[in-house]
């Protein structure tokens, strides 16, 4: 293999044209002590002749040249024209005066096949460059590896000529397995496994990393932990823009911007971010730096991004915060939506901050909430669909996200303040919201009834008609589906409405309350059936053809049998058909049954989810009025309802049920109030309480006459292929001299329009940095949430750049699509460079 590496480099040599006034080459060879001795009759060199110098030994045991003198004739006098290879295997004369072909070596070149002038061949580097030779000769060991020498020589490839520093930089990234000679990369990469250490200390000694992280950063290091721990202190003070803590000191050093915004960049970069932030927390612990962020101010601890202490820090404070006197709610809002923006583990605490939001939400209304000063039915269902309803939806959530953050290790964090909460919704809100409304239900006549849905809506369209009906779906879960329909779909127009049940507020009666001929339905209270004309209405098959009874080209199917069906088949169920009900069951199904009823907030979000894809399915098939409602609502209450909850009824009663009993006679209960139904009467508790009964289940209930029973939302949801899905707001750039004089500079954006629901105008989030021409990050992000109500609104904020650059571009960027937004080109000279220290 050796053998024909030289022949290739010599032959190499030889093939090169002269440089006049030279007319060939002449090449002498000192191969002391002839390594390559046994490899020169191999060679076999076109157009090149070899002359090989010989020596013996005289009469005096003296070593002479032999061939001295003939090889000079040959090449000053017999052969002017041809390549000569002079070759010896002695070493070349160290005096001039003892050198007979000195003449002749001065006009010629000379060739070393020693490994590292080998190994400069191969790299295609620099055959004169001496540093490059005993950069090789110093890590000569390194190239005894084929797969290293390879790497490295696919990094030097690229670009233009390379010296030492690139040698040595290319050695570096081959044992950090970086794939660019680039100082940052190849740290980065040691970061993510410093097991690469031992590769680096073995084959090259670590002298050089640590001179290149001084060259980098301006840190002087003697260990690659010593640079870690660097990097923690001066992103976390940098981050926080606080003065070091005395203990921390000695490791606020070097170039300030560019160590922050390279740790930063690994922070926020999904390959490297965990493993960063495991490395943190160890060397956190050396450091003390929970003391260290214990000591800030909570101002400053929702700014943190480096420490999972900074989120749990920050939800037990809150959390302890909400349970106290003073109460702060906007700027609680306000910290939350800065730690989710900027927490590194938002997957981990996203479901206690939106508990958190919740609970600030409700606590909001609670200050405002005034049930007890209305005496009116009317102004009391006004009220609700306005309002309180709005009570229950924050209730929900909460209790949702409190389920959901039991996982993490600080589960029990928001435990006071959802008993807080539960003691607020019951004796707060639903014993004075049930007093006023059971002491006028007698006036429910006068609200807009369920019963009068089909007539009123369905019948009265003169285009196709979709209505799903999705069991327990209660008027504030509606508010949710309407606001992501306005959000998510194409739209002409939505709207939402209450409509007040049937009593009992129960399935059977709800479904066929819902249908056509709801005026003459027929309710056998022993049964708990409805039949409409005669047909029993609780399967879907029966309610089709009463729907059929009313308008013939109507159909009745289940959610999940539709939503499972293909396209095409959607298509063809749906043609020609002039009134489609569609059946949903998630709510009812998981909250009335005692062993899954604790899921009811959970069945809840599938709920919205579901039924906000069906509407959009729906309107992409072509249906433009569609419907959304429900067969009755629900209460829930989290907390365990106690005995003292529950009422014992005197009477002997036809139908028995949790919130409800029937008969045929009149009977009064204490606690209860007793309503005529027509042809039957119904006994229904004032308040939240809970009739004894046989069955399992006593925190999800329906049947009673509560708000949260009763009121079910109308959801009248016109789309089709020319509506119009509801848009971001536009940004633009503030316009500025179009130059960068300092490594800190002022930028703004504007929000040109205000958001509106009306106007079907959402916020929108956006990050905001400068980059390179060629589109790398070179500077501090700042993010913005975009939703004034005003219009043209400026915020204003500040970057940091980093590194040294000619141009660079400010970019907006969506981050929900990751659009370019706005970009302005800036020209960068920086006179003074300047930094935020301390």
């Amino acid at each position: 293999m050796e053998s024909e590496k030289i022949k290739e480099l010599l032959q190499h040599r030889f093939d090169i044209t002269p440089i006049y006034p030279k007319k060939r080459h002449i090449i002498f060879w000192y191969d002391e002590g002839g390594v390559f001795k046994d490899s020169l009759d191999e060679l076999n060199l076109r157009d090149v002749k070899i002359i090989k110098l010989e020596k013996s030994i005289n009469k005096k045991e003296e070593e002479i040249d032999i061939n001295i003198f003939k090889t000079k004739y040959t090449l000053e006098v017999l052969d002017l024209e041809s390549n000569y290879l002079i070759y010896s295997e002695y070493p070349r004369p160290e005096k001039d005066n003892e050198n007979f072909l000195l003449d002749v070596e001065k006009y010629s070149e000379y060739f070393k096949a020693d490994r590292s002038a080998m190994i400069v061949e191969e790299l295609s580097l620099d055959r004169l460059d001496h540093e490059l030779l005993e950069t090789i000769k110093k890590h000569e060991v390194f190239f005894h590896n084929k797969e290293r020498k390879e790497k490295l020589q696919k990094l030097l490839h690229e670009g233009q000529k390379k010296d030492s520093s690139d040698l040595k930089l290319g050695i570096l990234a081959v044992l950090s397995n970086t794939k660019t000679l680039n100082v940052r990369e190849i740290i980065k990469n040691i970061i993510i496994d410093d097991s690469r250490l031992e590769a680096i200390d073995k084959w090259m000694g670590l002298d050089y990393l640590y001179s290149s992280l001084k060259d980098e950063f301006n840190v002087e290091v003697d260990s690659f932990n010593k640079f870690m721990k660097i990097a923690l202190v001066v992103h976390f003070y940098k981050e926080l823009r606080e003065k070091p803590h005395v203990n921390c000191e000695n490791y606020y050093v070097g170039d300030k911007n560019e160590i922050y915004l390279f740790v930063d960049s690994l922070l926020q970069n999904r390959v490297t971010s965990d493993i960063v932030k495991k490395k943190f927390f160890e060397i956190g612990k050396e450091l003390n730096f929970r003391e260290r962020i214990d000591e800030l101010d909570f101002t400053k601890v929702v700014l943190g991004t480096g420490f999972e202490y900074f989120d749990v820090l920050t939800i037990k404070e809150l959390a302890e915060k909400l349970t106290g006197e003073l109460v702060e709610f906007s700027n609680y809002k306000k910290y939350i939506n800065i730690r989710l923006d900027n927490t590194l583990w938002k997957n981990k605490y996203l479901q206690l901050y939106k508990g958190l939001l919740a609970a600030i939400n409700l606590l909001q209304l609670r200050r405002e909430l005034r049930v007890s000063d209305v005496d009116n039915l009317n102004e009391l269902y006004k009220n609700y669909i306005e309002d309180y309803y709005k009570i229950d939806r924050y209730y929900r959530e909460f209790f949702h996200s409190y389920d959901m953050g039991k996982s993490t290790e600080i589960n029990g964090v928001l435990d006071k303040l959802q008993h807080m909460i539960s003691t607020f919704y019951e004796k707060e809100y639903l014993e004075p919201l049930l007093n006023v409304w059971s002491a006028h239900i007698d006036k429910k006549d006068r609200l807009p009834q369920q019963r009068d849905f089909y007539k009123n809506h369905v019948k009265k369209s003169d285009t196709r008609v979709a209505v799903i009906i999705s069991d327990a779906l209660r008027y504030e879960v509606g508010n949710e589906i309407k606001e992501r329909l306005l959000k998510e779909a194409n739209t002409k127009e939505i709207s939402l409405t209450g409509m007040l049940t049937s009593l009992p507020s129960i399935t059977s009666l709800g479904m066929a309350s819902l249908l056509p001929f709801s005026e003459t339905l027929n309710f056998d209270i022993s049964e708990r059936k409805v039949t409409l004309k005669g047909i029993d209405s609780r399967s879907t098959e029966n309610r089709e053809k009463i729907l059929q009874l009313e308008e013939k080209e109507s159909s009745a199917t289940t959610f999940d049998t539709f939503n499972n069906m293909y396209r095409n088949e959607q298509e063809d169920y749906i043609k020609g058909k002039k009134v489609i009900y569609i059946y949903h069951d998630t709510i009812d199904a998981i909250g009335d049954k005692g062993k899954t009823e604790s899921k009811t907030f959970e069945a809840a979000e599938t709920a919205v989810s579901d039924i906000v894809g069906m509407g959009k399915l729906l309107s992409s098939l072509g249906v433009v009025n569609i419907y959304i409602t429900s067969d009755h609502g629900f209460l829930y209450e989290r907390k365990e309802i106690e005995e003292h909850d529950k009422l014992e009824l005197k009477n002997s009663y036809s139908v028995l049920g949790k919130r409800y009993a029937l008969s045929s006679e009149r009977y009064e209960e204490k606690g209860c109030i007793t309503l005529d139904l027509g042809g039957y009467y119904g006994v229904f508790p004032e308040k939240n309480q809970r009739i004894k009964s046989l069955g399992s289940g006593l925190q999800f209930v329906h049947g009673g006459i509560s708000p949260q029973e009763m009121i079910v939302p109308l959801i009248k949801y016109r789309g089709g292929t020319n509506s119009t899905k509801s848009r971001k707001v536009n940004v633009k750039l503030k316009e500025s001299v179009g130059k960068i004089t300092s490594n800190i500079s002022k930028f703004g954006v504007y929000q040109l329009d205000p958001i509106s629901i009306g106007d079907k105008v959402v916020q929108r989030d956006v990050a905001i940095a400068l980059y390179t021409l060629n589109g790398v990050k070179v500077s501090t992000e700042e993010k913005i949430r975009l939703n004034a109500t005003e219009e043209n609104k400026l915020y204003n904020f500040r970057l940091t750049l980093s590194g040294t650059h000619e141009k660079v571009l400010l970019k907006v960027i969506d981050l929900d699509s990751g659009d370019i937004l706005d970009s302005k080109e800036y020209e960068v000279n920086l006179s003074i460079a300047s930094e935020f220290d301390f």
